[in-house]
């Protein structure tokens, strides 16, 4: 990495660094392997991340920012192909769920283990009243909706193959129409 004086710019760098190493070492990432990714020196990256743990909240706080703006993007997609109709904002919600990114997949393999700090939790708190607000908006009967929600909320949580969740994806589309 080429030395830079904007400290945003070389946090983002640190952040894409430490994802790339979570892909390959899991919750085995060490600060050393993301200086090294990162081309910096260990100094260099705990001048901005103090800790391992800061590391991977700022990390868990851009998924969040990362994730809402899919699910916004998908939702634009939905409208524009579909118009307003009950139920777009759940499958733009199941098309996100249902194709995380590689760096989303990494991140929640290690946040299981992780002890999250007071402002990811209160980012993930505000993340969830707004997708519950959205589900409620929705247009579907409020059952549905959140059942639809929280079923793609566990997919992060799932191990399940593949043709199992092509089945549960189907389902769920099947319960926006």
């Amino acid at each position: 990495m080429t030395r830079t004086r904007n400290p945003e710019l070389t946090r983002v760098t640190l952040l894409d660094a430490a994802a790339a190493a979570l892909k390959d070492l899991g919750a085995g990432l060490s600060l050393d392997a993301v200086a090294k990714e990162a081309g910096v020196s260990k100094g260099g990256l705990l001048h901005h991340f103090p800790s391992r743990e800061a590391l991977l909240n700022a990390l868990a706080l851009r998924l969040l920012e990362q994730f809402r703006g899919r699910v916004a993007a998908a939702l634009e997609a939905e409208l524009t192909a579909h118009g307003q109709q009950p139920g777009a904002w759940a499958r733009a919600y199941i098309a996100v769920s249902f194709d995380p990114s590689a760096e989303e997949e990494a991140i929640y393999a290690v946040m299981q283990t992780l002890a999250v700090q007071a402002d990811v939790l209160a980012a993930w708190q505000a993340t969830e009243a707004e997708l519950m607000a959205a589900a409620e908006a929705d247009g579907l009967p409020l059952g549905r909706a959140h059942a639809i929600r929280l079923a793609c909320d566990g997919l992060c949580l799932s191990h399940a193959p593949a043709a199992y969740l092509d089945a549960v994806r189907e389902e769920l589309i099947r319960w926006t129409r």
